[in-house]
C-alpha cells in the first residue's frame, strides 16, 4: 500500500473531527472557559459592593504573594498533600500486588471491596472519623480501657486526623492505577528473574517495581490532585486549626464576596500543582 493509499481522504477527515466535536466542545465549555474566566478575574480589582469595576491590576497576587499567612498555608497544603501521596503508595501498592496476583474471582471481589467506601459522601465518612477520634470516641475510650493514657488525647483538629482521613478516601484512586499496571506485566518476565537466581526481593525491585511505575505515577498524581484541591474533609477533621488553601478560596468567594482574590488564589493552586507534577514526572523520566 503506498502512502498516498493510506493517506486518509476528505471524508475521513471530516467523520473523524465531527466524532471528536462533542468531546472538544464539553472540554471547553467544562474546563478551557472556566480556566480563562478564572484567570481574568483574578486580574481584576475588587470592589466592595459589586464585586469588581474590571479595572486590571496584579493586586490580588501581590496580596497572596506579600503575606506570610496564604504562603503558609499553601505550604502546609503541599506538605501533607504529599504526606498523603507517599502514605496511599506505601499501603496502596502491597494491595493491588496482591489483587493481582491472586484469582481473578476473589480479585473481583476484593476489587469491589476497595471502592464500596466510596459509595459513601466524604462528609458521612468524615463524621465516621470524628466518631472515632474524637475526645470520647472509639480510639480514646479504648486507650483509656487499657490504661495506656490518663486522660483523653487530641486525635481531631489535627494534621494528623486529616493525614489519616484523606489517606483513607483517596487509596483507592492509587490501588487501581497500580493494579491495572500490575495485570498487564508478563508473569513469565518474572519467573525468567527467578530462574536466572534473583530473589524474590530482587525480582520486585528490578523486574516489578520498574514495569508497575506507569500505575505508580498515575496513582500518585489523582491522589496529589485530590488532596491539593481537598476541602471539605481538612475543613471537618481540621477545623479552624488545619487550613488548606481550597478553604481560603471557598471564604474569599462565598464568605467574603472577594471574586477576584479568590480566582488568583485558584491561579496559585493550579500553578503549585502544575509545577509539582512537572517535577515529579522529571525525576522519574531521569531515572
Amino acid at each position: 500500500m503506498t502512502a498516498l493509499s493510506a493517506a486518509p481522504t476528505t471524508r475521513q477527515r471530516q467523520a473523524r473531527a465531527l466524532a471528536l466535536a462533542p468531546a472538544l466542545a464539553i472540554t471547553t465549555g467544562a474546563l478551557i472557559l472556566p480556566a480563562l474566566v478564572m484567570v481574568a478575574y483574578s486580574l481584576f480589582a475588587y470592589v466592595p459592593g459589586k464585586i469588581t469595576d474590571y479595572t486590571l491590576t496584579l493586586g490580588n497576587y501581590a496580596r497572596l504573594f506579600g503575606d506570610s499567612f496564604y504562603l503558609r498555608v499553601l505550604a502546609n497544603t503541599v506538605e501533607m498533600s504529599l504526606i498523603v501521596t507517599a502514605l496511599s503508595l506505601v499501603l496502596g501498592f502491597p494491595v493491588a500486588l496482591f489483587l493481582a496476583r491472586t484469582t481473578p474471582r476473589l480479585r473481583g471481589l476484593l476489587a469491589y471491596l476497595v471502592f464500596l467506601p466510596m459509595m459513601v459522601g466524604i462528609v458521612v465518612r468524615a463524621y465516621g472519623w470524628m466518631v472515632i477520634l474524637g475526645r470520647e470516641g472509639l480510639v480514646n475510650s479504648a486507650l483509656l480501657k487499657t490504661g495506656l493514657i490518663d486522660a483523653p488525647i487530641r486525635l481531631l483538629f489535627t494534621r494528623d486526623a486529616v493525614v489519616l482521613g484523606l489517606t483513607e478516601v483517596l487509596l483507592p484512586f492509587m490501588i487501581m492505577p497500580i493494579l491495572s499496571a500490575l495485570e498487564k506485566i508478563d508473569p513469565h518476565v518474572e519467573e525468567a528473574a527467578r530462574a536466572l537466581g534473583a530473589s524474590p526481593a530482587e525480582t520486585f525491585w528490578r523486574v516489578t517495581l520498574p514495569l508497575s511505575l506507569p500505575g505508580v505515577v498515575s496513582g500518585s498524581l489523582l491522589v496529589f490532585s485530590l488532596s491539593l484541591t481537598a476541602y471539605a474533609l481538612p475543613a471537618l477533621l481540621g477545623g479552624a486549626r488545619v487550613k488548606f488553601i481550597a478553604a481560603l478560596a471557598y471564604d474569599a468567594m462565598l464568605v467574603g464576596y472577594n471574586w477576584p482574590l479568590a480566582a488568583a488564589i485558584g491561579v496559585l493552586m493550579s500553578a503549585v500543582a502544575s509545577a509539582v507534577i512537572y517535577l515529579y514526572l522529571s525525576a522519574l523520566r531521569g531515572r
